[in-house]
């Protein structure tokens, strides 16, 4: 029979004995040798390869945990561990760490981090201790990590940064690749690699992180600075030579401009030249004018008219491309041919320069590529996409009612504005009624970076869109109003430095004077009319918004001391423990927390936060204590947070519902992990089925 035991020799009684994990890590450090690792078969594989069962007579043999630390291993025919413990990896790589080994593979970029990371394994004598850990990969090969970082951050724009050099690179690879676009040509941009090689010698080798990169572009010089932005002809691997009368922006109709975009993406149904188009002037596109395309694709396009031919005729416009480059050529800039069909066109040009009758059915129903018929993406007023397609006959066919209709109330130029700066008009009439007896009503209307006033088919429309571009301009002409109660706001040192931890103070004055704006600007009917009604309007707003950025900070300082007293126990009390645990409740922070949280979350639900808080800071309390009970109850709350994020994910629910269901959570945690703080609501499970019910 073989043998193998080790044995304490005993030592007096310490007069305060130890924890047994205390004592467990102490016999770790002399036995390293004698830990396993339970497998799918419930047999323990042990260092160097070594197999065992534990021993029947042992308590841990009826439930045998994931790993164990042998006291005595024994072979009679089969191998036995006796005088077993419970342990835990970590201990043993604490423990043993002058003896573990460490290997990392699979470097690689990562965005969320901001940081190159690689996956670690970690094993002690052949055992696995750790299979798959992922760790920052700078600090074990950092000119590897320079590399990454430079190739899959850097070149690509993956990251998230504050240097400004990246914008402004992934501003000059969009122009570049809608310059292949236009030219239908790949190949014209660098290769990543080559995109990579520009920031080479640029940048400090020590740095592969997002956090790194914006310390040193700081202080960077601006030389240093401006070698980091690349040029179109740093980017472009041949010259495009692309004439912009070639492939305008734009299409005229009328003294409209119709925008042109362009993919070069074959197979995809916008592949080639897309015209968007307002539906109020579907019915003015010329169907013939359309057919010329865009210049730089018109030798391709007659070319392939040409070789469409049946080659009795065809045989006769050999090589194709000259005769369509000539009859190109021969146009000159005469606009006014563009205006007849193009089939008309270039049967006449063959008809003269070779004699052979050709006319323009000859090319009727000849089958093009995709790319070399116009698309057209028609949209209404709201810029909603009504159709699409490369067929404007059957378009202008289907919507013929509507673009008239359309262009009606877009032909009333009396009382359509654009690029309004304020409340310019004396009066705006609630409806109008024009020549052809249709009623159309007028509102304001928020384009962003500026205000317009049009007319509407829809009363309730007009009423949605009056109040959105009402507040636009209320927001305009209060814009010192806000500025002064932003550098007004009384924001203690203490309330700042608690509120570092979330953003800065700047950034907290601004979410309090929105939040204080959006709530005043709610209160009050948007409906002005009038210059004095707008007048009056503005200075009930301006007079009112300090008083309503003081309330809202008396419910900032009251989240941000309780998130205060919460952030020391969202640290475990030992690396690895409970990190499920943990992690559940980083994730309860950040989303209570959000960045914007405080503009974007009602007043209702904003004063509760922090009972939640406090909530989140009893459950961290119990979890050192009792783990296993806090997993337990984590768990029957999961049930609703995952479906929770799964519908807020998919984009297609009810607001309204969704955002019930997400504040019927918080109160369940409170109600599982905190009932003594008490919930503002009844809540249940069967309530929180109905709120998920709610949102099918």
């Amino acid at each position: 029979m073989k043998r193998r035991s080790l044995f304490l020799l005993p030592t007096p009684h310490s007069p305060t004995p130890g924890t047994d994990e205390q004592v467990h890590r102490c016999l770790l450090s002399g036995w390293p040798t004698q830990v396993a690792r339970k497998d799918e078969r419930n047999q323990f594989i042990g260092t160097r390869e070594r197999r065992f069962a534990i021993f029947p007579g042992s308590a841990l043999s009826k439930s045998p945990p994931q790993w164990v630390l042998a006291g005595q291993i024994i072979d009679i025919g089969k191998v036995y561990a006796m005088q077993c413990a419970r342990i835990e990896p970590i201990w043993i790589e604490q423990q043993a760490a002058h003896l573990i080994r460490r290997s990392w593979n699979d470097p690689h970029w990562s965005r969320k981090r901001g940081a190159v990371v690689a996956y670690e394994q970690i094993s002690l004598f052949g055992l696995i201790l750790v299979e798959k850990r992922a760790v920052q990969f700078g600090k074990q090969d950092p000119a590897q990590a320079h590399e990454i970082f430079v190739r899959e951050a850097l070149a690509t724009g993956e990251i998230d940064a504050r240097a400004d050099f990246i914008r402004a690179n992934q501003r000059t690879l969009a122009q570049a690749e809608e310059i292949e676009s236009k030219q239908r040509r790949s190949g014209l941009l660098k290769s990543a690699d080559e995109l990579a090689a520009l920031f080479y010698g640029k940048l400090p080798a020590d740095i592969h992180t997002s956090a790194a990169l914006d310390a040193w572009y700081r202080k960077a010089s601006p030389a240093e600075q401006a070698s980091l932005r690349w040029s179109l002809a740093d980017v472009m691997a041949s010259t495009p030579g692309l004439a912009a009368e070639d492939f305008p922006t734009s299409l005229a109709v009328g003294t409209q401009e119709l925008k042109l975009d362009y993919r070069f993406v074959p197979g995809d149904p916008a592949d080639g030249v897309t015209a968007h188009v307002p539906l109020a002037l579907v019915n003015a596109l010329s169907i013939s004018a359309c057919e010329w395309l865009v210049p730089g694709l018109l030798i391709e396009k007659v070319a392939e008219l040409i070789r469409g031919l049946p080659k009795s005729l065809r045989r006769n416009f050999v090589p194709a491309p000259d005769f369509a480059r000539a009859f190109v050529e021969s146009l000159g800039k005469d606009k006014a041919i563009r205006e007849r069909p193009l089939g008309e066109v270039l049967a006449t040009y063959l008809r003269k320069v070779t004699g052979v009758e050709t006319t323009a059915a000859d090319f009727a129903g000849i089958a093009l590529p995709a790319h070399l018929l116009m698309r057209f993406h028609v949209y209404d007023e709201r810029a909603r996409t009504v159709a699409e397609g490369r067929d404007l006959a059957v378009i202008q066919k289907e919507w013929a009612t509507a673009a008239r209709e359309a262009f009606s109330r877009r032909a009333d130029a009396e009382l359509t504005r654009e690029e309004l700066s304020g409340f310019d008009i004396e009066d705006i009439p609630e409806s109008i009624q024009s020549p052809e007896g249709l009623v159309a009503w007028p509102a304001l209307v928020d384009l962003g970076d500026s205000v317009a006033l049009r007319v509407f088919e829809n009363a309730e429309e007009a009423r949605d869109e009056h109040r959105r571009g009402l507040e636009r301009l209320l927001r305009r002409a209060l814009a010192d109003k806000i500025k002064q109660a932003r550098r007004q706001l009384p924001l203690a040192n203490i309330t700042a430095l608690k509120w570092a931890a979330l953003g800065s103070a700047e950034t907290l004055r601004a979410d309090l004077i929105e939040a204080a704006l959006a709530e005043r600007l709610e209160a009050h009917d948007l409906d002005a009319r009038t210059r004095p009604d707008f007048e009056r309007l503005k200075s009930d707003l301006g007079s009112e918004l300090f008083a309503a950025a003081i309330e809202r900070l008396k419910l900032a300082e009251a989240i941000i001391e309780a998130h205060a007293d919460l952030m020391p126990w969202l640290e475990p009390p030992l690396l690895g423990f409970a990190s499920a645990n943990y992690e559940d409740l980083l994730e309860q922070r950040d989303e209570l927390l959000a960045p914007g949280f405080l503009r974007e979350t009602d007043p209702q639900h904003l004063g509760h936060i922090p009972r939640y808080l406090r909530g989140m800071r009893l459950r961290a309390e119990r979890l050192r204590q009792e783990p296993a009970r806090d997993q337990a109850r984590m768990l029957g709350v999961h049930i609703y947070w995952r479906e929770y994020l799964k519908r807020r994910s998919s984009g297609q629910v009810d607001a309204v519902a969704l955002n019930d269901l997400r504040w019927l959570i918080e109160e369940l945690r409170v109600s599982v992990f905190a009932q003594e703080l008490r919930t503002a609501e009844p809540v249940s499970p069967k309530r929180l089925a109905r709120a998920v019910a709610a949102l099918d």
